[in-house]
C-alpha cells in the first residue's frame, strides 16, 4: 500500500467507514433524523480515536505501520472541536479502514467491529440506542 499517501489512505477510510456506519444503523432506524444523528455520532473524531486505541493492540506489524504513519501525518489546520490526540489518532484509524478498503481486506476491519467490546462501545456511543445485530 506504499503507492497511497496518508491523506489518500484516510480520506477513502473516512468514506468507507461512513457507508459502513449509515449501513449498520440503516438496519435498525428508519427516521432521517435519528439515522443522521446516530452516524454522526459514530463518525466523529473521538468516537474513531476510541476505536483506535481498542484495536490497536490487536494490529499485526503491517497493520502498525500504517497506523502510525497515519496518526504521526503532518497535520494541515488543528482540529475545531477535538484534541489533537484524538484528531491523530483518528486519522490513524482511518488510514486502516483505508488501507483494509484498497487491499480488499474488509473482512478483516468486519471482523474487528465485531469484536463484542467494540459492539457495546459503539452502541453506548449512540444517541437513540437501536437494537443492532451483533457485528455492530
Amino acid at each position: 500500500m506504499n503507492e497511497h499517501s496518508s491523506f489518500s489512505l484516510a480520506y477513502l477510510g473516512d468514506s468507507f467507514f461512513e457507508l459502513w456506519c449509515r449501513q449498520k444503523i440503516l438496519q435498525s432506524l428508519k427516521n432521517s433524523r435519528q439515522v443522521h444523528l446516530n452516524v454522526v455520532q459514530l463518525v466523529r473524531c473521538q468516537t474513531q480515536a476510541h476505536l483506535a486505541r481498542m484495536i490497536h493492540p490487536l494490529l499485526n506489524n503491517e497493520e502498525e505501520i500504517i497506523y502510525r504513519q497515519g496518526r504521526n501525518s503532518k497535520t494541515i489546520s488543528p482540529p475545531k472541536h477535538a484534541a489533537i490526540k484524538d484528531y491523530r489518532e483518528a486519522t490513524g484509524f482511518e488510514c486502516l479502514v483505508g488501507y483494509w478498503y484498497l487491499g480488499k481486506q474488509i473482512k478483516r476491519f468486519e471482523e474487528l467491529m465485531k469484536r463484542p467490546e467494540i459492539v457495546a462501545y459503539l452502541k453506548s456511543a449512540l444517541p437513540f440506542k437501536i437494537l443492532v445485530p451483533d457485528s455492530a
